[in-house]
């Protein structure tokens, strides 16, 4: 036999073999795997972020909401002006898009 084999046999045992290949299945393959959670945790990040947005335009429209609500003319000539590019009679519209 050769060297090599003598020194496998003296110093690895089969029990560290075994544990060793049941810690590399649970990194890499199983369905817990850190890949999986490393996928996982960019995809919540991008969930967090999208919420963060949709939020932001959200308070956005509950703002314009309560000033329409409101009934104030000034606000509804400037959300009919800026929205639907109305003018008055004495004005020219230039749109640019």
């Amino acid at each position: 036999m050769s060297d090599f084999a003598n020194w496998c046999r003296r110093y690895i045992s089969v029990l560290f073999v075994v544990v060793a290949a049941v810690l590399l299945y649970l990194v890499f393959f199983s369905d817990n795997s850190m890949m999986q959670v490393y996928a996982y945790n960019r995809t919540i990040d991008s969930l967090r972020h999208e919420i963060a947005v949709q939020t932001d335009t959200m308070n956005h429209y509950f703002k314009l909401n309560e000033e329409l609500d409101n009934r104030e003319p000034e606000a509804i000539e400037r959300v009919v002006r800026e929205n639907f590019n109305m003018c008055r009679e004495d004005e020219e519209v230039f749109v640019c898009e």
